[in-house]
């Protein structure tokens, strides 16, 4: 999903990034992710570039408790998002993050230290990841959480986004996964049988990937970080985590798939979502319709994206809608009946859409879960992330809106930042 003059870059861990902010741990076993934030966000904004301030949770509603005007605040017309003259630096670092579109054809170069697994998730199933793991001075592995990574929409390990982060996680004392879901990387090399369903299915993987890694020697807890995409379905299953098999956005038919969600935690170390699209029907809408790189270069860029896959895939007259590809895979797994798209969308809804409900899907999470979000987004509008503050009451739910960063792009916006706020969140539960 890359456009232009910009190209995707390596951002790495270096000595020198790292500050003294250890946060609060008490406050994240307590259940208060928002007060973690408003103090970790404190001790680390020296970090930030000028501009105007970022917003945290409590920052994101008034006094009514009504979402606020976030455009506003921070002086951006929401209009010349996707225009390089009103959001150059905005685009510019979501380039620099997402690399280009993906050659899932391509295994992954080897990353030293680590090595590539095959985790069994059920009913057959099996996903690729590539593992490392935190070593003592002696060489010897190290009690640790684990730390999933999800890539954007369509992406798979190649991206240096996500092989920057599980270095930098390694380096620092935690382990980390690198995880390729269904119709993705290595995981469609090995088995082109499983069609990607957006989260229908993938959430029910993810909270099973979550108990393998807590049943490894040396692994005390599994934690999550999604981009995109791979945001939402940190949130989804933060959503699944509290096992809703009677919840109204799930069909009686959609959760007999799914089959149950055993009764334990998932994900305890706690989930980053970077940059969800909280209004991913929009984005549907939106992506039904020709776009050119001239007017809109991200659109275009996930429309080329979009057809790409499309082509590899053989489907039938390939074009560059998202509805279209979605509809595409699904008529070839497991969700293939008649509403199975309907249904899926239903459960993957965060904000209503149309007069639809969402769902009130994370009223009841149970893990720590923040979100981080750019004013500047060209993709997925940061007012959403106010909309959603000012409806979920849970205070294991944190967000969080910076002024720059673009679409996945805080470690180009501000890398010591996105580092050290990554890594104070998961080491401030180490020994929860």
């Amino acid at each position: 999903m890359i456009f232009g003059q910009f190209s995707e870059q390596s951002f790495v861990l270096e000595p020198g990034d790292l500050v003294p902010a250890r946060g609060s741990r008490a406050l994240l076993e307590q259940g208060d992710t928002r007060g973690w934030l408003a103090e970790m966000h404190e001790r680390l904004r020296h970090l930030l570039p000028k501009g105007p301030r970022a917003l945290v949770t409590e920052d994101l509603t008034d006094k009514e408790g009504r979402p606020i005007d976030v455009f506003g605040h921070f002086g951006i017309d929401r209009g010349g998002l996707a225009s390089l003259r009103h959001n150059y630096h905005g685009l510019a670092h979501t380039a620099q993050a997402s690399g280009a579109t993906s050659e899932e054809e391509k295994p992954t170069p080897p990353w030293p230290g680590f090595e590539d697994v095959w985790i069994p998730v059920g009913a057959g199933v099996e996903v690729s990841g590539r593992i490392g793991f935190a070593r003592r001075r002696d060489g010897s592995v190290a009690d640790a959480d684990c730390i999933v990574i999800l890539p954007g929409i369509l992406g798979d390990n190649n991206v240096l986004r996500t092989r920057d982060l599980a270095a930098a996680l390694v380096s620092s004392g935690l382990h980390a996964l690198a995880l390729e879901l269904r119709g993705h990387g290595a995981t469609w090399r090995g088995r082109p049988d499983l069609f990607y369903t957006f989260g229908g299915l993938e959430t029910l993987d993810l909270l099973a990937v979550s108990r393998w890694l807590e049943a490894r020697p040396h692994i005390r807890r599994a934690g999550l970080v999604g981009f995109c995409w791979g945001a939402n379905h940190a949130l989804l299953a933060a959503f699944m985590d509290t096992g809703p098999r009677d919840h109204p956005s799930l069909t009686q038919r959609l959760a007999e798939i799914q089959g149950q969600v055993p009764d334990e935690r998932h994900f305890r170390a706690g989930m980053i979502a970077f940059s969800p699209v909280l209004r991913f029907e929009e984005l549907l809408a939106e992506l039904k319709r020709p776009w050119s790189k001239f007017r809109n270069a991200v659109m275009a860029g996930m429309q080329t994206s979009i057809r790409s896959r499309m082509t590899r895939r053989g489907y039938a007259n390939p074009t560059g809608s998202l509805l279209d590809l979605i509809h595409a895979e699904f008529a070839r797994s497991p969700l293939s009946y008649a509403d199975g798209v309907k249904d899926a969308i239903h459960m993957l809804r965060f904000l209503p859409y149309d007069g639809l409900a969402e769902g009130d899907k994370l009223r009841d999470i149970r893990v720590p879960l923040l979100l981080v979000h750019a004013a500047n987004d060209p993709l997925a509008p940061a007012q959403d992330v106010a909309d959603l503050a000012a409806r979920v009451r849970n205070p294991r739910l944190a967000a969080l809106v910076l002024a720059g960063g673009g679409h996945v792009g805080f470690a180009a916006y501000a890398k010591a930042y996105y580092f050290n706020l990554i890594l104070n969140f998961f080491a401030a539960g180490a020994s929860a």
